[in-house]
């Protein structure tokens, strides 16, 4: 049978009649203005490999994919590009850090498999990473917790760090070189317990507040009545913008409680003056007063989806979709807006392999029922790191999980084919090994269906945490 040892599997193979042994050193490769940015076309035969791609970056993914073909391969034509433009996987580095040299490794897998964004989490209640020269308290000050108590996951003495500067340059820069765009993430008004311990008047009562210790959702959020609360939140963010190129910044928006608006003197005369009819229009307008700012600096921006329960988010933001029961992202699409797809229950990996197994991620289409397709623009897999603190546990939730999200966002649904992912995983583990990444085994990932429930109810047994 004739098949090929490629994640993720190309559109159009044309297969040319027996095998030949390349030397990938001797390359042939061109630049055509008639492909589009990220398509190539592969030719292999007769000893030979040559390469034409739409721009630099085609020419990149052809190579990846000549590579896993391996020194001896089928004789083949490959007609290759993506079925999404945004193919990303996202790294929680708050709750735990991660080196930047482990944080090498994952992008050199990512980019092994043609993804091209990495969506890097950097604020939360749990701690502040990114080091601000108009701002350093946000992270001296809200990079530190006094210790780490994630479930059954504890870990006594305080914890933190933050990224420089020129740590955080030094991503962009790797990631560019393998034509992958870093996009970070300063969650705001809520998860942000850690800046709000550094500035204590960006909060709506004033009061000393911790860095969080623990998972979970709290109260006390971002004051947006206080004309003082965005003048720092742009500082930071003139500061993000100057580290980080990319056309889009992450803003967050989620898990954003309004007790604290509802009691807050502050919010209740912004409401007033706004002419906003509750706390979820508030939310709205805090949120375009970001956006603003960030279009005045040439850049847009990306919200989790519950920044559409206002009703009042402008059309022009691209919101990630995680959980969205009232499915607004979905009305969103058909009003024309851009969503990507990070389903909870599909793509996040950092839950056990019997809750979410590999199949389940491979199979699950990003485009929802109602979805208009060319408003999907792409898939994400995140990895949130409350229960995982080293990297080798990190890897083994992620891999084959990236994997599988790499291949739905690059291959057309009518070409995909789980067992035969399967099969070629196996093989592919050779590069994640060179890469220095082990993937969990494959008794992990297609767990017995008998055992799947206990296994997910052992996981989250003791991981409630009741609300501060």
């Amino acid at each position: 049978m004739e098949r090929i040892n490629v994640i993720p599997v190309p559109n159009k193979i044309s297969f040319l009649g027996g095998e030949t042994t390349v030397d990938p050193s001797k390359l042939s490769c061109e630049i055509s203005d008639l492909l589009g940015n990220e398509e190539y076309i592969l030719t292999v035969e007769n000893n030979k490999a040559t390469l034409v791609g739409g721009s630099e970056t085609a020419v990149f993914y052809g190579k990846q994919t000549l590579r896993q073909l391996g020194n001896t391969c089928p004789c083949v034509k490959i007609e290759d590009k993506p079925a999404y433009p945004y193919r990303g996987f996202m790294l929680d580095t708050v709750r735990h850090m991660f080196s930047i040299e482990e944080t090498k490794k994952l992008i050199d897998a990512a980019a092994s498999v043609k993804m091209n964004v990495m969506h890097w989490h950097l604020t939360d209640d749990q701690g502040f990473r990114i080091y601000s020269e108009k701002r350093p308290d946000a992270a001296i000050k809200g990079s530190v917790r006094k210790s780490s108590d994630f479930g059954k996951l504890k870990e006594e003495g305080s914890y933190g760090g933050y990224f420089t500067a020129d740590q955080m340059r030094e991503i962009v820069d790797y990631c560019t070189e393998r034509h992958i765009t870093v996009i970070p993430e300063f969650d705001v008004p809520g998860h942000c317990s850690a800046i709000i311990h550094a500035y204590p008047e960006l909060s709506c009562t004033g009061a000393p507040l911790e860095v969080k210790t623990s998972q979970g959702i709290f109260d006390d959020i971002l004051c947006a009545g206080k004309d003082g609360t965005f003048e720092i939140i742009f500082d930071i963010l003139s500061d993000i913008l100057d580290i980080f190129p990319s056309e889009y910044i992450h803003i967050g928006g989620d898990e954003a409680p309004k007790v604290r608006w509802q009691e807050c003197m502050y919010c209740q005369k912004r409401m007033r003056e706004e002419g906003l009819k509750n706390e979820e229009t508030l939310q709205g307008w805090f949120t375009n007063k970001i956006i603003d700012f960030l279009k005045s600096k040439g850049r847009k921006p990306i919200v989790w989806n519950e920044s559409l329960k206002s009703g009042v988010i402008e059309k022009t933001v691209l919101v990630q979709r995680w959980m969205d029961p009232k499915n607004n992202s979905t009305q969103f699409t058909k009003d024309g807006g851009k969503i990507i797809n990070s389903d909870f229950y599909h793509y996040y990996c950092d839950y056990p392999y019997g809750m979410t197994p590999l199949a389940k991620t491979y199979n699950y289409n990003p485009v929802l029922k109602g979805m208009p397709p060319e408003n999907v623009v792409g898939v994400e897999a995140p990895i949130w790191t409350e229960y995982i603190n080293n990297f080798d546990w990190l890897c083994h939730m992620c891999f084959p999980r990236f994997t599988a999200v790499a291949e739905t966002g690059w291959t057309n649904t009518e070409n995909k084919d789980l067992s035969d992912f399967i099969r070629r995983f196996e093989i592919y583990t050779e590069i994640l090994n060179e890469i220095g990444i082990t993937p969990a085994p494959s008794t992990e990932w297609k767990p017995n269906p008998a055992k799947r429930l206990a296994k997910t109810v052992k996981f989250f047994s003791g991981l409630i945490k009741k609300k501060e």
